[in-house]
């Protein structure tokens, strides 16, 4: 506080500086080469260590402590709700299935950047003066990166992957001009900030607060999350945890499922069933006969980590004995080694038939939501004699609750 204080040299009160001033100042001190400015900012600070914004465990103390350690807004439970595609992730990962805390003083920043595995965020600001946030919608995701790669194109050369690191700021006047759809918001005490998949996004803030964030993913992110992997292996980025592994977990604990997240599954496994036979294909013709089954789940990551792009093989992978402990994924297969391949080993985690009879007990349990929709439906749009009874619709709401 003292120091936007004697920065905008006000007396004592540093949430009079208009937001607007703030904001013009930030942009200047961004663009300018000549007035360097240090700030601090306590960022990616551990809920699990530093404790949370939100009462949680043995941090009840009140009554009404209990209502905001159980509602779903609280962000330590947000990640974990039924449905969230994030519970069937068994590692508490930081910062995605467990909280961060920010403490912000004024012109402290996050640069440009969407989320590990394009996840949705949420922000929430507990106290303080406002954080200012401009956004990218995911839609111009592509554009929004040919414009930054145009603006610095001598660091995207030597760092493909140069946005992934939070290391970069261009003003939202700039990526206008260049005709990328930019939206931007102050967000006040008490007020929640959500981030949707591969949402580009930056701010700063505008004086002394603190905020808390986490990740979560309903069904309609399963899809996003598929193709931000092939992303990340084009750009032989690290993943945090393996797409294939949390479909495949998820489809053998249907019991546990949402119906909405089944149906999702189901599709995405489709996608996945076709990719991996395909890749499969490609093993068998290349003359590679020799297979072992792996149990990849058991492996710490950096014993099943693609060696040319670093994704997390869980469906299969390629080894040779020449190079004991590196393993590829199969859409690199050709980067392992100079050894023939007839010499080389497939492991895989499940044989194609068990990948089939895993699909097809997902599918089941989706179409029961398909079925269930359709008849919900045909009632409501039913007229007459036809019109549905209490009965009936009783009937649909016991099966709907049946289902979970």
């Amino acid at each position: 506080n003292r120091y936007k204080c004697e920065y905008f040299q006000v007396s004592t009160q540093p949430q009079s500086v208009r937001t607007d001033l703030v904001e013009k100042e930030f942009w200047r001190l961004v663009e300018s080469s000549d007035d360097p400015v240090m700030v601090q900012y306590g960022a990616d600070l551990h809920s699990s260590k530093h404790g949370s914004g939100f009462p949680y465990g043995n941090r009840i103390f009140t009554d009404e402590d209990i209502s905001y350690a159980e509602s779903p807004w609280n962000l330590n439970n947000l990640p974990n709700l039924e449905s969230s595609v994030l519970r069937h992730v068994t590692a508490d990962i930081s910062g995605m299935k467990v909280p961060w805390l920010y403490v912000g003083m004024c012109f402290s920043s996050f640069c440009w950047h969407n989320e590990d595995h394009w996840s949705y965020s949420i922000n929430y600001l507990h106290w303080g003066e406002p954080k200012t946030w401009y956004g990218v919608p995911g839609h111009a995701a592509e554009k929004f990166e040919k414009v930054m790669e145009s603006t610095v194109p001598e660091l995207f050369r030597d760092h493909p992957d140069l946005l992934h690191h939070l290391v970069t700021l261009v003003s939202p006047t700039l990526l206008m001009q260049h005709r990328v759809p930019v939206v931007s918001t102050n967000q006040c005490a008490g007020e929640f900030v959500v981030t949707f998949p591969r949402a580009y996004h930056a701010g700063f803030n505008q004086g002394f607060n603190f905020a808390e964030a986490v990740n979560f993913c309903p069904a309609d992110w399963i899809r996003n999350g598929r193709a931000c992997m092939d992303h990340y292996r084009e750009m032989r980025r690290y993943t945090v945890f393996s797409h294939d592994e949390l479909i495949c977990r998820m489809s053998l604990n249907l019991s546990n499922m949402d119906l909405h997240i089944a149906e999702a599954v189901d599709q995405d496994l489709d996608v996945m069933l076709q990719i991996e036979m395909k890749l499969r294909d490609n093993v068998a013709k290349a003359g590679i006969i020799q297979e072992d089954c792996e149990s990849f789940e058991l492996l710490p990551d950096d014993e099943r980590q693609c060696c040319y792009c670093q994704a997390l093989c869980f469906l299969s992978g390629l080894s040779c004995g020449c190079k004991p402990g590196s393993i590829v994924c199969l859409h690199h297969m050709t980067e392992l080694c100079e050894c023939p391949m007839s010499g080389k080993c497939l492991r895989y985690r499940y044989t194609l038939e068990e990948l089939q009879t895993m699909k097809s007990r997902v599918a089941a349990r989706a179409n029961k939501y398909t079925t269930w929709c359709t008849e919900v439906e045909q009632l409501l749009d039913s007229e007459g004699d036809d019109r549905p009874t209490i009965a009936d619709l009783k009937s649909l709401l016991t099966e709907a609750e049946e289902y979970g």
